[in-house]
């Protein structure tokens, strides 16, 4: 039997969602608040040479993603990138051959960390921009969103206007928080956790797991043609001194650590490395998972 959540509830899908969420209207005005505050701010994100080369090893991990499901190279390809946000991922494709495009609400980021790839960029509301491509005769082979899916209070809309600006043989890669998960509730009810750290009320109007993301994005026109557990950064939460949650000063460490270990599985065998994600995922694993769709 399912627990009951004081602030979520669980939809026919199989995932959660708030029982009071915002209106499109508070959304959007909470995003423009916060790309404000972003671009009135003298704080600016640094990362690492280690963090930049672990950037790479997962878009190199995401190229083996996309051309093993598009069956073929991604060179000469077409990628939309929905919530591009720092321009990473447009950058790593337009430099593998792909005829790139991002979109997102702020050209903060990607005026920060790759503004080169400005002229890829449409800043703005997919909802709103997604049906001028579309009424322009535009198809992408790859439609991505990464961190972006689970943010949107307008997912039935945003997957109609998908469908259509997919390819037929083009494919949609989504990765969203694995929130409400199987072990994020036997922890909660082992006492493990005291509450539930990742409820961002009104921040997150939905909380993913495999079956449910699976469920909502296929009930809209597409198949689920392969699925992967990232970040498996959690399973640190199982031991008390590493329960970063709990002790948010191992925090840093456990996200070295992480680093470290991916990077050495990568230098073995990138592929491998994918098997082992795509098991684990398909077991529910993983902080954040990864849904690979192709239209029906």
């Amino acid at each position: 039997m399912q627990k009951e959540f004081e602030k979520v509830f669980l939809n026919k899908y199989g995932f959660y969602e708030l029982k009071n969420k915002p209106s499109v209207e508070e959304r959007k005005k909470e995003f423009e608040e916060e790309y404000y505050q972003q671009s009135t701010s003298s704080y600016e994100q640094h990362y690492t040479d280690e963090e930049l080369e672990f950037k790479k090893v997962k878009l190199e991990q995401r190229k083996i993603i996309y051309e093993r499901n598009l069956k073929k190279s991604v060179e000469k390809c077409s990628l939309m990138d929905i919530g591009c946000g720092e321009g990473f991922t447009l950058r790593y494709f337009n430099d593998n051959g792909m005829s790139v495009t991002g979109i997102d609400f702020s050209e903060w980021g990607i005026s920060h960390h790759n503004p080169d790839m400005l002229k890829y960029f449409i800043k703005g509301d997919c909802v709103q921009i997604i049906p001028k491509l579309i009424q322009n005769g535009k198809k992408y082979d790859v439609i991505n969103m990464d961190a972006a899916f689970d943010m949107m209070l307008e997912q039935d809309e945003v997957l109609g206007l998908c469908h259509k600006l997919l390819s037929d043989e083009g494919v949609m890669v989504i990765k969203v928080a694995n929130n409400y998960s199987m072990l994020q509730r036997t922890l909660l009810e082992t006492g493990q956790l005291t509450k539930e750290y990742w409820l961002d009320d009104p921040g997150h109007p939905v909380y993913f797991n495999k079956d449910g993301l699976i469920n909502f994005v296929c009930d809209k026109q597409f198949e689920c043609v392969d699925f992967y557990g990232d970040s498996f950064i959690d399973f640190n939460l199982l031991n008390p001194r590493t329960n970063y949650y709990e002790n948010p000063e191992v925090g840093k460490d456990g996200y070295k650590a992480r680093i470290q270990l991916e990077k050495m599985m990568n230098d073995i065998s990138p592929e491998k490395s994918l098997e082992i994600f795509r098991l684990l995922g398909q077991m529910g694993f993983g902080r954040e998972i990864i849904g690979v769709f192709k239209k029906r």
